[in-house]
């Protein structure tokens, strides 16, 4: 006990609320839950069926919710047929395998190549950055001069007027951009 005594135990709570906030036991201010009730199965099955009997009348009162019809999407019956023109022919093992392997080297060649096209670009962004460099080091108007955009490469030729008078007729508020609007209105 004497070992125990020089001992000295050292605990550090860091929380952001004060120290009264910090509680070792439960709150005791709730009351004990209530008994329930003993209900009878046929009073609770009786009570379920006048509430549906309630419920169904209600919704019979208010009659069927009226849906909106979908005229946007008309199909052709034509295309909702399912006879096909062609027979469906099975290839063969052999000609799969052939297919997956002209897949897998034409995925190979199409990957080569855009590595070497992204090579390619790299290169030339690298030499144009240092063809840069060493014009600014030469002379600085030179640089302004060839970092500017040529009009030459990319003709821009616009006639006409600057300013477009708005369409008269034209409604806004049409939500398919049609100049008369004739969305329908359900209420």
């Amino acid at each position: 006990m004497a070992s125990l005594q020089g001992l000295q135990l050292v605990r550090n709570f860091f929380t952001r609320a004060g120290g009264l906030s910090i509680r070792a036991t439960q709150v005791l201010r709730a009351e004990p839950p209530k008994k329930k009730k003993r209900v009878d199965p046929k009073q609770e099955v009786m009570r379920q069926q006048r509430l549906l009997k309630k419920l169904k009348k209600i919704q019979f009162k208010m009659g069927d919710p009226e849906l909106k019809p979908i005229v946007d999407f008309d199909v052709d019956r034509k295309l909702m047929e399912d006879d096909r023109k062609r027979d469906d022919n099975e290839a063969d093992f052999e000609t799969s395998e052939e297919r997956a392997r002209l897949q897998k080297a034409w995925s190979r060649y199409k990957f080569q190549q855009h590595v070497t096209e992204t090579n390619t670009i790299k290169k030339a962004i690298r030499s144009q950055t240092k063809a840069l460099e060493e014009l600014r080091l030469e002379s600085e108007e030179l640089y302004q001069a060839a970092i500017q955009r040529d009009p030459r490469l990319f003709p821009l030729l616009i006639t006409g007027p600057t300013y477009t008078p708005p369409v008269t007729d034209y409604s806004a508020v049409s939500p398919d951009g049609e100049y008369i609007d004739v969305t329908k209105q359900y209420k």
